[in-house]
């Protein structure tokens, strides 16, 4: 019998999401699994600021619509969060399953690893421990086939971009960069230099934590430029842009997006926004030293890059810890 398998992470948090996702499809296509459901939960106080220990875990810890989701299915046979507030309801799960459920947890949840089967974390988490899986960046759900698939299903559209093209991928603020008006400018201008300088056509796209002004911004300054801008608005044609880019450029504010990225094995330009966080300087480290990325300047950087893609191994070492093989 297929083992059943959700994918839970806490609402809005879309990068999180691909990362349980994407590990949840890897098994999934590994054989032995049913096709994975995704759930986004959303806590209700006073569980919002509870400790991050069993003792804390309940069921009640969700919104009664949240909980409402879930129906009256059986509890999953692996459940994979991502971040630390999906972490508690996960023990919470655990618990009420009678300890049937195994729990995978992505990123370090603050807590002693033994409360979860399994955890995988980037290698600048703090989180070690016999039952602790070090990744290089963040896990994601890019993959060759949906590269080439979504290449194929956009090619024809952006067919008058000239070459060579080049992703940008926009983030926005979080609690340690800052992606404002004044910012955009600049990035826009740096864009235009690009353009110049290259002759490069662009394909841009906007993440759900990019405000309204700046992506509006965005789009004035890209509309006398060789460039399409994907606002939001249609289908999503990410894995598209990424499958037909030469080049891409993306700012610094997410691992996700970095990590999905430097996936693909092409050139990976970052671009740097206000503010800085000692975990994401070790990440951009790692990676500078690898020559998987180099800083974005304005200039069209390209190099022979290789591919960085923990998903390759990271759900074969999952089975194996876990008995699964």
């Amino acid at each position: 019998m297929l083992k059943s398998i959700w994918a839970v992470t806490q609402k809005g948090a879309a990068g999180m999401l691909n990362q349980a996702l994407g590990l949840a499809e890897a098994l999934f296509n590994g054989g032995g699994f049913g096709l994975p459901q995704s759930f986004e939960v959303e806590y209700r106080w006073p569980y919002t600021w509870a400790p991050m220990h069993p003792a804390f875990a309940s069921l009640n810890a969700l919104t009664p619509e949240n909980r409402a989701l879930f129906g009256d299915q059986p509890w999953p046979d692996v459940l994979i969060t991502c971040g630390r507030k999906s972490a508690l309801w996960a023990l919470a799960v655990k618990k009420a399953s009678g300890g049937r459920t195994t729990l995978i947890h992505i990123q370090d949840p603050k807590a002693s690893p033994r409360y979860w089967n399994l955890l995988i974390v980037p290698e600048h988490d703090r989180a070690r421990g016999p039952n602790v899986l070090i990744s290089k960046g963040a896990l994601h759900r890019v993959t060759r086939l949906k590269l080439e698939t979504g290449a194929e299903a956009i090619r024809q559209e952006y067919a008058h971009l000239p070459h060579p093209r080049v992703a940008v991928l926009i983030g926005g603020n979080n609690r340690y960069y800052t992606l404002d008006e004044d910012w955009m400018h600049g990035f826009v201008a740096q864009l235009r230099s690009m353009c110049e300088r290259s002759g490069c056509g662009i394909m841009a796209t906007i993440s759900r934590r990019s405000g309204e002004a700046e992506t509006n911004i965005l789009r004035g300054g890209l509309a006398s430029l060789p460039a399409a801008l994907w606002d939001g608005k249609g289908p999503n044609p990410y894995f598209g842009f990424l499958g037909l880019a030469d080049a891409i450029v993306v700012t610094c504010d997410s691992v996700s997006m970095i990590s999905e990225a430097c996936s693909t094995g092409k050139p990976v330009l970052v671009a740097k926004l206000p503010g800085q966080s000692k975990r994401f300087d070790a990440f951009f480290d790692s990676l500078l030293k690898q020559g998987l990325i180099q800083w974005f300047d304005g200039r069209l950087m390209q190099w022979d890059s290789r591919r960085l893609d923990d998903m390759d191994h990271i759900a074969q070492d999952v089975r194996q810890r876990l008995g699964w093989i």
